[in-house]
């Protein structure tokens, strides 16, 4: 009896540490995109560089809906 109960705890142990391990990496913070919103300063050049990006990304929707037609 005293056998298998050590066998069974060092079964669980392995398997506890197993899962441990499994939490602490998916909790590990994923670099991404949102992790920078808001990092830009409020000043004349964000602005200017958000102009230009939202004016080219409209421009390529306005080409592709040319191209379709």
């Amino acid at each position: 009896m005293s056998q298998m109960l050590e066998k069974r705890v060092e079964y669980l142990e392995k398997e506890f540490s197993e899962l441990r391990a499994q939490v602490l990496v998916s909790r590990q913070r994923k670099k991404d995109w949102r992790g920078t919103i808001g990092m830009l300063e409020d000043d004349e050049m964000t602005r200017e560089a958000a102009r230009l990006g939202r004016e080219y990304r409209e421009q390529q929707t306005y080409q592709k809906e040319i191209a379709g037609s």
